[in-house]
């Protein structure tokens, strides 16, 4: 059974640091964690108004068996390319961005009282499973956004967290970080239920929270520097000092910006007191920041939205060359995030990604 544990400022799998005795160039790369964001490997979607739209060219159908099954057949090749780590999510993440499909999509293992919907979570528990079977380190997400809202009240929310926490805990698999929300300066943002607990000054009161009542998971939440930076808010010293690793998103930040927060959390007087890995697990196509991270001494995670008809939203590495056709042909399907997924890597911005990371951690050898 796969481990999951953490030393300082380092990932340790089975007891053992990450890509170990490995450096690169002259920098240490034992403890990192090299991750994809593959939120979308048990998608589905209730609403039979927007359900259609995720199709398979080469049915016409909508499948969310076909996709978790295609998603664990791609997983050994993710590792054999020295990625140990993604991150899926109770409640996946944007698939669509045009208002008639975000507004109205239901993509979530939570019903609206909370309880868990057993298809979605025999899909999480196959996923983990698999990831376990192969050593690599699961980051479960619970909440995103646009799915929250669908919650009917705000104790609704912490049934579905127990329910979460319950749920995982009887797997008994230990490959597991936990992620309570997905950038919580948004979720707190755009929620219309009264949830301080997820404002991003707040936010370290949930994890000490769950921290009490599940030890036996490492537990933290993610943000978006570049919000903060706009609202002139950094994370606090007590997001810093209660999480047990620290998740800054990497989006729309050039490397430049991605280094100096790096080196602002790694410079905190709180990170000094007590180093813990920083693992980015939501950035960009964007090896330029890549790079930067493992520079540093950060964990990088490979965010791939894939065109969907619509023009660039989130990848700032990726030409905006207007309105983009939707794939016919299942080999060509791009991105990891749009369903339908090739989950193989078959396009050059996947090659990119996964080339360079084995040439990092040496596993391509």
């Amino acid at each position: 059974m796969t481990t999951v544990s953490i030393d300082n400022n380092k990932i340790l799998i089975d007891g053992t640091p990450t890509y170990k005795n490995r450096s690169y160039e002259g920098k240490p790369i034992e403890g990192l964690l090299f991750n994809v964001r593959a939120v979308q490997a048990t998608f589905d979607d209730e609403n039979p108004a927007t359900s259609p739209l995720w199709a398979y060219p080469d049915t016409g159908n909508w499948d969310p068996e076909r996709n978790t099954a295609e998603f664990l057949e791609a997983l050994p090749s993710w590792r054999d390319h020295g990625v140990l780590g993604f991150t899926i999510n109770f409640q996946g993440g944007g698939g669509r961005y045009i208002p008639e499909v975000y507004d109205t999509y239901i993509n979530s293992g939570f019903t609206p009282q909370g309880e868990i919907k057993p298809a979605y979570a025999d899909r999480i528990k196959r996923v983990i499973a698999r990831a376990d079977e192969l050593n690599m380190v699961v980051i479960v997400g619970f909440f995103y956004w646009k799915q929250f809202n669908k919650f009917e009240n705000t104790q609704a929310v912490w049934t579905a967290l127990e329910n979460g926490f319950q749920f995982l805990k009887s797997l008994r698999n230990h490959n597991i970080l936990i992620e309570l929300a997905n950038e919580t300066d948004i979720l707190h943002k755009y929620i219309q239920l009264p949830m301080s607990e997820f404002a991003i000054d707040q936010s370290h009161r949930l994890i000490e929270y769950f921290k009490n009542r599940y030890p036996e998971f490492l537990i933290s939440t993610s943000y978006v520097p570049v919000h903060l930076q706009s609202m002139n808010f950094q994370v606090s010293d007590e997001y810093i000092r209660a999480s047990d690793f620290l998740m800054p998103h990497g989006n729309h930040l050039k490397p430049d910006q991605l280094e100096a927060h790096i080196k602002f959390l790694q410079n905190h007087p709180e990170f000094i007191k007590c180093p813990k890995p920083i693992i980015i697990n939501e950035d960009s196509t964007g090896t330029p920041n890549l790079e930067v991270c493992w520079k540093n001494y950060a964990s990088w995670g490979y965010y791939d939205q894939g065109y969907n008809g619509e023009p660039r939203i989130h990848d700032i590495w990726v030409p905006d060359q207007g309105e983009h056709q939707r794939e016919t042909d299942v080999a060509l399907l791009s991105g990891f995030q749009t369903p339908p997924v090739n989950w193989k890597i078959n396009t050059p911005r996947k090659k990119a990604f996964f080339t360079r990371v084995a040439e990092i951690t040496g596993y391509n050898k």
